[in-house]
Formats: C-alpha cells, sequence, structure tokens
C-alpha cells in the first residue's frame, strides 16, 4: 500500500487555505486603514495642542498654513513631531486654531475613501471614516 496524499485531497486543502484567505486578507486591510487612521488623528490633535500652547503664549493662533510636512513648512514657533517617513495625509493649520488631515492618495492609494479628519478650535475632532 502506497502512502501519500490523493489529488482530491489536496484540491480540497488548497481550497479551504484559500477560503480561509478571503475571509482574512480584507479584514487586515480593514485594521490597517484604521491604524493609519488612526496615526493621522494623533498627528492633528498634535498640531491642535501645539497651536493651543501658541496661543497661550503669544495671544493669538498661528496662520493658517497648508501641508506643514509637504510643501509648507511648519511656522515659526510651532513645536510638532514630524511623523516618519512620507506622511500618509496632508496636514494643514485652519485660521481658526483648528487643524486637519486630508488623505493623501499620492502616497497611499488605499485611503481614498477615508473623510478628512478635522480638529476644530474648541478641540472636536470629526472625520476618518471610509
Amino acid at each position: 500500500m502506497k502512502k501519500g496524499f490523493t489529488l482530491i485531497e489536496l484540491m480540497i486543502v488548497v481550497v479551504i487555505i484559500g477560503i480561509l484567505a478571503a475571509l482574512a486578507i480584507p479584514r487586515f486591510m480593514a485594521a490597517s486603514k484604521r491604524s493609519k487612521i488612526s496615526e493621522a488623528q494623533g498627528v492633528v490633535k498634535q498640531i491642535w495642542t501645539a497651536n493651543q500652547v501658541y496661543f497661550e503664549e503669544h495671544g493669538n493662533y498661528v496662520a493658517a498654513s497648508t501641508d506643514i510636512f509637504g510643501a509648507g513648512t511648519i511656522p515659526t514657533g510651532l513645536v510638532i513631531n514630524e511623523p516618519s517617513g512620507e506622511p500618509r495625509f496632508i496636514y494643514d493649520i485652519l485660521p481658526d486654531g483648528g487643524a486637519k488631515g486630508s488623505p493623501n492618495t499620492a502616497v497611499d492609494a488605499s485611503l481614498s475613501d477615508v473623510t478628512p479628519i478635522t480638529i476644530n478650535a474648541a478641540g472636536v475632532m470629526q472625520g476618518g471614516t471610509f
């Protein structure tokens, strides 16, 4: 008697592995997207906090600025840690003391369906849904 697996048994195993992969990959992609959004929310909150500190020290908010980690620059007097690597979001400082993070689909196309994250001067954060 020969030992081994039949072709049918091997095909069944391959089908089962395919089904498990089909269930796991979308969940992994959603978890990955949620972690990117969470990182962006942290950066937006950090920008807002730095702007509040600036307001306490100078009596006014920093002038509005766009893409502060990309084409723009971090305004003088604002202490913010830049995210590592190429930013997946474009971070803007709003004129009312708030901040905004918009998905940078040129860097990460998986964020194309994510809404921009905003935080107003009162510290209320919105967006970041998909």
